[in-house]
């Protein structure tokens, strides 16, 4: 599990129990985020660091990072018919 959750005031906008953690900023603005992950995932926080910047990325074009939580989705092939492949 991997969650991306707005840093406000110091700490995280939602709780988890997740224990990996990094800080990702937004490579638009200055607001930063915490990319929570669990054991299963520690093997691939580099390649979910450059998922955060992306989703991120958009976030700050469509929202200006107004929600909380940004979605993360881990895509494991390509389906051509799917909209929201990039």
């Amino acid at each position: 599990m991997v969650s991306l959750t707005k840093i406000v005031d110091g700490g995280p906008a939602m709780n988890d129990t997740l224990l990996g953690q990094e800080v990702v900023r937004c490579p638009q603005c200055e607001q930063t985020y915490r990319l929570s992950y669990s054991k299963d995932e520690w093997y691939k926080v580099s390649a979910w660091l450059r998922k955060a910047e992306v989703a991120l990325r958009e976030s700050h074009e469509i929202d200006q990072h107004e929600q909380d939580t940004v979605q993360l989705i881990w895509r494991t092939g390509i389906n051509r018919s799917d909209p929201l492949r990039r």
